[in-house]
Protein backbone atom coordinates (compact mmCIF):
# COMPACT_ATOMS: atom_id res chain seq x y z
CA UNK A 1 0.00 0.00 0.00
CA UNK A 2 1.03 3.40 -1.04
CA UNK A 3 0.28 6.65 0.77
CA UNK A 4 -1.39 7.50 -2.53
CA UNK A 5 -3.53 4.64 -2.67
CA UNK A 6 -4.97 5.83 0.59
CA UNK A 7 -5.51 8.57 -0.80
CA UNK A 8 -7.65 7.31 -3.67
CA UNK A 9 -9.86 5.15 -1.75
CA UNK A 10 -12.90 6.83 -1.24
CA UNK A 11 -14.77 4.24 0.68
CA UNK A 12 -14.20 5.84 4.16
CA UNK A 13 -14.78 9.49 3.27
CA UNK A 14 -17.30 10.57 5.71
CA UNK A 15 -19.22 9.65 8.71
CA UNK A 16 -22.62 7.85 8.82
CA UNK A 17 -25.48 9.26 9.89
CA UNK A 18 -24.63 8.77 13.84
CA UNK A 19 -28.33 8.19 14.97
CA UNK A 20 -28.38 4.69 12.86
CA UNK A 21 -25.14 3.44 14.85
CA UNK A 22 -27.13 3.26 18.80
CA UNK A 23 -28.80 0.08 18.34
CA UNK A 24 -28.59 -2.72 16.19
CA UNK A 25 -32.41 -2.61 14.67
CA UNK A 26 -31.93 -3.39 11.52
CA UNK A 27 -29.57 -3.82 8.25
CA UNK A 28 -29.11 -0.29 7.66
CA UNK A 29 -27.63 -0.02 11.30
CA UNK A 30 -25.29 -2.88 10.63
CA UNK A 31 -24.32 -1.16 6.97
CA UNK A 32 -23.80 2.53 9.26
CA UNK A 33 -21.59 0.75 11.77
CA UNK A 34 -19.63 -0.59 8.76
CA UNK A 35 -19.02 2.68 7.32
CA UNK A 36 -18.06 3.86 10.92
CA UNK A 37 -15.69 1.19 11.21
CA UNK A 38 -13.87 2.17 7.98
CA UNK A 39 -13.73 5.84 8.82
CA UNK A 40 -12.30 4.57 12.08
CA UNK A 41 -9.64 2.85 10.78
CA UNK A 42 -8.51 5.39 8.26
CA UNK A 43 -8.08 7.36 11.08
CA UNK A 44 -5.68 4.96 12.75
CA UNK A 45 -3.55 4.04 9.76
CA UNK A 46 -3.23 7.59 9.54
CA UNK A 47 -1.46 7.99 13.14
CA UNK A 48 0.53 4.82 11.89
CA UNK A 49 2.12 6.18 9.01
CA UNK A 50 2.42 9.95 10.99
CA UNK A 51 3.99 8.17 13.94
CA UNK A 52 6.37 6.00 11.88
CA UNK A 53 7.14 9.19 9.95
CA UNK A 54 8.65 10.88 13.07
CA UNK A 55 10.12 8.27 13.84
CA UNK A 56 11.81 7.62 10.82
CA UNK A 57 13.81 11.31 11.25
CA UNK A 58 16.25 9.56 13.36
CA UNK A 59 15.93 6.23 13.77
CA UNK A 60 15.32 4.72 10.28
CA UNK A 61 17.34 1.76 10.40
CA UNK A 62 15.59 0.73 13.58
CA UNK A 63 14.32 -3.13 12.51
CA UNK A 64 11.14 -2.36 14.10
CA UNK A 65 9.91 0.80 11.42
CA UNK A 66 11.63 -1.19 8.57
CA UNK A 67 8.83 -4.00 9.71
CA UNK A 68 6.36 -1.98 9.70
CA UNK A 69 6.61 0.06 6.45
CA UNK A 70 7.36 -4.06 4.89
CA UNK A 71 4.41 -4.53 6.13
CA UNK A 72 2.57 -1.88 4.88
CA UNK A 73 3.97 -2.05 1.82
CA UNK A 74 2.82 -5.82 1.27
CA UNK A 75 -1.15 -4.75 2.30
CA UNK A 76 -3.57 -2.93 -0.04
CA UNK A 77 -5.53 -0.48 1.11
CA UNK A 78 -8.30 -3.14 2.86
CA UNK A 79 -6.10 -5.15 4.63
CA UNK A 80 -3.88 -2.06 6.07
CA UNK A 81 -7.23 -0.48 6.96
CA UNK A 82 -8.08 -3.77 8.95
CA UNK A 83 -4.09 -4.02 10.47
CA UNK A 84 -4.32 -0.65 11.79
CA UNK A 85 -7.39 -1.51 14.10
CA UNK A 86 -5.66 -4.04 15.66
CA UNK A 87 -5.72 -3.24 19.69
CA UNK A 88 -2.05 -3.92 19.93
CA UNK A 89 -1.64 -1.14 16.99
CA UNK A 90 -3.93 1.37 18.27
CA UNK A 91 -2.20 0.75 21.98
CA UNK A 92 1.24 1.62 20.20
CA UNK A 93 -0.51 4.84 18.04
CA UNK A 94 -1.68 6.08 21.56
CA UNK A 95 1.88 5.84 23.14
CA UNK A 96 3.66 7.00 20.36
CA UNK A 97 1.13 10.35 20.65
CA UNK A 98 1.51 10.63 24.03
CA UNK A 99 4.96 12.89 24.16
CA UNK A 100 5.32 11.50 27.70
CA UNK A 101 7.92 8.18 25.71
CA UNK A 102 11.17 8.72 24.61
CA UNK A 103 11.83 7.27 20.98
CA UNK A 104 13.71 4.54 21.55
CA UNK A 105 11.40 3.23 24.35
CA UNK A 106 8.69 3.63 21.96
CA UNK A 107 10.69 1.62 19.25
CA UNK A 108 11.07 -1.42 21.84
CA UNK A 109 7.70 -0.94 22.39
CA UNK A 110 6.40 -1.18 18.85
CA UNK A 111 8.96 -4.49 18.13
CA UNK A 112 7.07 -5.84 21.27
CA UNK A 113 3.65 -5.22 19.57
CA UNK A 114 4.49 -6.49 16.30
CA UNK A 115 5.47 -9.28 17.74
CA UNK A 116 1.96 -10.35 18.97
CA UNK A 117 0.42 -12.80 16.17
CA UNK A 118 -3.10 -13.63 16.77
CA UNK A 119 -3.01 -16.44 14.86
CA UNK A 120 -0.73 -17.96 18.10
CA UNK A 121 -3.49 -17.60 20.41
CA UNK A 122 -4.80 -21.28 21.74
CA UNK A 123 -8.26 -20.51 21.64
CA UNK A 124 -10.61 -17.86 19.34
CA UNK A 125 -14.59 -17.24 19.50
CA UNK A 126 -16.18 -17.30 16.27
CA UNK A 127 -18.20 -13.89 16.10
CA UNK A 128 -19.34 -13.85 12.55
CA UNK A 129 -17.29 -11.12 11.42
CA UNK A 130 -15.57 -11.57 7.93
CA UNK A 131 -12.88 -10.43 9.64
CA UNK A 132 -12.05 -13.62 11.28
CA UNK A 133 -12.38 -15.36 15.14
CA UNK A 134 -11.48 -13.35 18.11
CA UNK A 135 -8.78 -14.56 19.67
CA UNK A 136 -8.46 -14.82 23.16
CA UNK A 137 -5.00 -13.17 24.66
CA UNK A 138 -3.69 -15.10 27.34
CA UNK A 139 0.28 -12.85 28.24
CA UNK A 140 1.71 -16.54 27.38
CA UNK A 141 4.75 -14.64 25.60
CA UNK A 142 4.69 -12.09 23.08
CA UNK A 143 3.29 -14.03 20.56
CA UNK A 144 0.28 -14.39 22.39
CA UNK A 145 0.09 -11.01 23.61
CA UNK A 146 2.00 -10.25 27.30
CA UNK A 147 2.20 -6.42 26.01
CA UNK A 148 -1.42 -6.46 25.44
CA UNK A 149 -2.30 -7.81 28.99
CA UNK A 150 0.12 -4.87 30.48
CA UNK A 151 -1.24 -2.55 28.75
CA UNK A 152 -4.79 -3.49 29.38
CA UNK A 153 -3.87 -4.20 33.06
CA UNK A 154 -3.09 -0.44 34.13
CA UNK A 155 -6.45 -0.01 35.57
CA UNK A 156 -7.66 -1.60 39.01
CA UNK A 157 -8.86 -5.06 37.29
CA UNK A 158 -5.61 -6.72 36.08
CA UNK A 159 -6.28 -9.15 33.05
CA UNK A 160 -5.64 -13.49 33.85
CA UNK A 161 -3.14 -14.78 31.78
CA UNK A 162 -4.34 -18.15 30.96
CA UNK A 163 -2.98 -21.61 30.24
CA UNK A 164 -4.12 -23.17 26.89
CA UNK A 165 -6.81 -25.57 28.53
CA UNK A 166 -7.77 -22.41 30.45
CA UNK A 167 -8.12 -20.50 27.56
CA UNK A 168 -10.04 -22.81 25.37
CA UNK A 169 -12.75 -23.06 28.49
CA UNK A 170 -13.41 -19.17 28.48
CA UNK A 171 -13.79 -19.47 24.51
CA UNK A 172 -16.30 -22.55 24.53
CA UNK A 173 -18.29 -19.96 27.52
CA UNK A 174 -17.83 -16.73 25.20
CA UNK A 175 -18.97 -19.07 21.92
CA UNK A 176 -22.14 -19.84 23.31
CA UNK A 177 -22.62 -16.40 24.51
CA UNK A 178 -22.08 -15.51 20.86
CA UNK A 179 -24.46 -17.90 19.34
CA UNK A 180 -26.78 -17.65 21.51
CA UNK A 181 -26.54 -13.70 20.55
CA UNK A 182 -26.99 -15.05 16.94
CA UNK A 183 -30.09 -16.88 17.19
CA UNK A 184 -31.74 -13.65 19.64
CA UNK A 185 -30.73 -11.07 18.01
CA UNK A 186 -28.54 -11.67 14.98
CA UNK A 187 -28.10 -7.42 13.84
CA UNK A 188 -26.36 -7.10 17.45
CA UNK A 189 -24.28 -9.66 16.86
CA UNK A 190 -23.27 -8.29 13.59
CA UNK A 191 -22.68 -5.29 15.03
CA UNK A 192 -20.53 -6.47 17.79
CA UNK A 193 -18.24 -8.78 15.59
CA UNK A 194 -17.65 -5.19 13.67
CA UNK A 195 -16.59 -3.98 17.17
CA UNK A 196 -14.66 -6.71 18.82
CA UNK A 197 -11.39 -8.42 17.78
CA UNK A 198 -9.93 -10.03 20.49
CA UNK A 199 -10.71 -10.90 24.48
CA UNK A 200 -9.02 -11.12 27.81
CA UNK A 201 -10.13 -12.75 30.81
CA UNK A 202 -10.88 -10.86 34.31
CA UNK A 203 -11.06 -13.22 37.52
CA UNK A 204 -14.98 -14.36 38.58
CA UNK A 205 -14.68 -12.95 42.00
CA UNK A 206 -17.45 -10.93 41.29
CA UNK A 207 -19.60 -14.09 40.27
CA UNK A 208 -22.99 -12.98 38.19
CA UNK A 209 -21.95 -9.41 38.79
CA UNK A 210 -21.26 -8.15 35.66
CA UNK A 211 -17.32 -7.91 35.31
CA UNK A 212 -16.30 -6.21 31.84
CA UNK A 213 -14.38 -3.22 30.36
CA UNK A 214 -13.35 -1.88 27.42
CA UNK A 215 -10.02 0.28 27.25
CA UNK A 216 -10.03 3.56 25.13
CA UNK A 217 -6.93 3.02 23.21
CA UNK A 218 -6.63 -0.79 23.10
CA UNK A 219 -9.66 -0.89 20.28
CA UNK A 220 -11.30 -4.00 19.82
CA UNK A 221 -9.99 -5.58 23.39
CA UNK A 222 -12.57 -6.50 25.61
CA UNK A 223 -12.05 -8.05 28.74
CA UNK A 224 -14.54 -9.60 30.95
CA UNK A 225 -15.20 -12.22 33.53
CA UNK A 226 -17.17 -15.82 32.92
CA UNK A 227 -20.86 -15.59 33.40
CA UNK A 228 -24.05 -17.94 31.90
CA UNK A 229 -24.31 -17.26 28.63
CA UNK A 230 -27.01 -15.15 28.14
CA UNK A 231 -25.07 -12.56 30.66
CA UNK A 232 -22.08 -12.29 28.15
CA UNK A 233 -24.63 -11.96 25.20
CA UNK A 234 -25.39 -9.10 27.35
CA UNK A 235 -21.48 -8.09 27.77
CA UNK A 236 -20.88 -8.73 24.12
CA UNK A 237 -23.38 -5.96 22.87
CA UNK A 238 -22.36 -3.56 25.99
CA UNK A 239 -18.55 -3.53 25.19
CA UNK A 240 -18.89 -3.72 21.40
CA UNK A 241 -20.72 -0.75 22.00
CA UNK A 242 -18.59 1.34 24.04
CA UNK A 243 -15.93 -0.11 20.86
CA UNK A 244 -17.87 1.80 18.68
CA UNK A 245 -18.31 5.08 20.84
CA UNK A 246 -14.69 5.55 21.05
CA UNK A 247 -14.26 5.06 17.57
CA UNK A 248 -16.87 7.72 16.85
CA UNK A 249 -14.90 9.96 19.57
CA UNK A 250 -11.85 9.31 17.54
CA UNK A 251 -13.34 11.11 14.98
CA UNK A 252 -15.51 13.85 15.22
CA UNK A 253 -16.77 16.31 18.37
CA UNK A 254 -20.00 15.58 20.01
CA UNK A 255 -20.66 18.58 22.01
CA UNK A 256 -19.02 22.06 22.07
CA UNK A 257 -18.60 21.68 25.85
CA UNK A 258 -16.77 18.11 26.92
CA UNK A 259 -15.40 19.11 30.20
CA UNK A 260 -18.89 19.50 31.47
CA UNK A 261 -20.23 16.97 34.15
CA UNK A 262 -23.33 15.94 35.57
CA UNK A 263 -24.33 12.89 37.78
CA UNK A 264 -24.45 9.40 36.07
CA UNK A 265 -27.28 7.10 37.25
CA UNK A 266 -24.86 4.06 36.26
CA UNK A 267 -22.48 5.03 38.82
CA UNK A 268 -23.55 7.13 40.85
CA UNK A 269 -21.40 9.67 40.52
CA UNK A 270 -20.10 13.07 38.41
CA UNK A 271 -19.19 12.26 35.18
CA UNK A 272 -17.98 14.39 32.24
CA UNK A 273 -20.72 13.90 28.93
CA UNK A 274 -18.11 11.55 27.01
CA UNK A 275 -18.65 8.97 30.44
CA UNK A 276 -22.84 9.40 30.53
CA UNK A 277 -22.84 9.42 26.45
CA UNK A 278 -20.30 6.02 26.84
CA UNK A 279 -22.98 4.65 29.40
CA UNK A 280 -26.58 5.63 27.61
CA UNK A 281 -25.12 3.96 24.61
CA UNK A 282 -23.74 0.75 25.94
CA UNK A 283 -26.97 0.16 28.21
CA UNK A 284 -29.77 0.77 25.41
CA UNK A 285 -27.86 -2.32 23.34
CA UNK A 286 -27.62 -4.26 27.54
CA UNK A 287 -31.13 -3.79 28.02
CA UNK A 288 -32.11 -4.38 24.42
CA UNK A 289 -30.69 -7.86 24.48
CA UNK A 290 -31.82 -8.66 27.94
CA UNK A 291 -35.29 -7.91 26.78
CA UNK A 292 -34.53 -10.23 23.36
CA UNK A 293 -33.45 -12.99 25.92
CA UNK A 294 -36.71 -12.62 28.27
CA UNK A 295 -38.62 -13.09 25.20
CA UNK A 296 -37.29 -16.85 25.04
CA UNK A 297 -36.34 -17.52 28.62
CA UNK A 298 -38.39 -20.38 30.41
CA UNK A 299 -37.38 -19.91 33.49
CA UNK A 300 -39.85 -17.54 35.75
CA UNK A 301 -36.83 -17.28 37.95
CA UNK A 302 -34.82 -15.73 35.40
CA UNK A 303 -38.07 -13.79 33.54
CA UNK A 304 -38.46 -11.76 36.57
CA UNK A 305 -35.05 -10.98 37.06
CA UNK A 306 -34.52 -9.77 33.83
CA UNK A 307 -37.49 -7.57 33.51
CA UNK A 308 -36.27 -6.26 36.95
CA UNK A 309 -32.99 -5.55 35.57
CA UNK A 310 -34.29 -4.08 32.48
CA UNK A 311 -36.83 -1.83 34.29
CA UNK A 312 -33.88 -0.46 36.49
CA UNK A 313 -32.01 0.00 33.26
CA UNK A 314 -34.83 1.83 31.49
CA UNK A 315 -35.31 4.17 34.67
CA UNK A 316 -31.17 4.85 34.55
CA UNK A 317 -31.36 5.59 30.89
CA UNK A 318 -34.15 8.17 31.46
CA UNK A 319 -32.49 10.01 33.95
CA UNK A 320 -28.74 10.13 32.15
CA UNK A 321 -30.56 11.25 29.25
CA UNK A 322 -32.61 13.99 31.64
CA UNK A 323 -29.37 15.12 32.74
CA UNK A 324 -26.63 15.19 29.82
CA UNK A 325 -29.39 17.44 27.66
CA UNK A 326 -29.64 19.52 30.62
CA UNK A 327 -25.31 20.96 30.27
CA UNK A 328 -24.72 19.08 27.02
CA UNK A 329 -24.17 21.63 23.60
CA UNK A 330 -24.68 19.14 20.71
CA UNK A 331 -22.85 19.57 17.81
CA UNK A 332 -24.34 18.67 14.20
CA UNK A 333 -22.95 15.15 14.64
CA UNK A 334 -23.65 14.91 18.26
CA UNK A 335 -27.31 15.88 17.88
CA UNK A 336 -27.52 12.91 15.53
CA UNK A 337 -26.32 10.52 17.94
CA UNK A 338 -28.63 12.18 20.50
CA UNK A 339 -31.76 11.63 18.40
CA UNK A 340 -30.57 7.88 17.65
CA UNK A 341 -30.06 7.72 21.80
CA UNK A 342 -33.60 9.21 22.39
CA UNK A 343 -35.56 7.30 20.04
CA UNK A 344 -33.63 3.93 21.47
CA UNK A 345 -34.78 4.79 24.95
CA UNK A 346 -38.23 5.64 23.62
CA UNK A 347 -38.47 1.82 22.22
CA UNK A 348 -37.32 0.74 25.40
CA UNK A 349 -39.44 2.37 27.90
CA UNK A 350 -42.48 2.47 26.23
CA UNK A 351 -42.23 6.23 25.18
Amino acid sequence: MRVKDLKADRSAAGLPDLSLIVLAEDAAAVAANEQLHRVVARQYLVRVLRAVQRLDEGHRADPALARVRGLLDAMDVDAALHWALRPEVTGWVWRAESGAVEPEPLLRLLARALAYDPDAAPASVRLAAADGPAPVVTGDGPARGDLLLEWASEGDEPAVRLEAADAAAFAARLQEAADLLGREWPEGLAMAARDIRAFAALGGHRGLRPLNFSVHGLRGLVLTSERPAYMLAQTLVHEGTHQRFSGVLDCVALVRNPRATHHSPFVDAERPLGHILHGILSFINDAWAAGRHQQVEEDPVERDRLERYRQEKAGQLLAAEKNLLEVADPTPAGAQLLAGCRAAIARLTGG
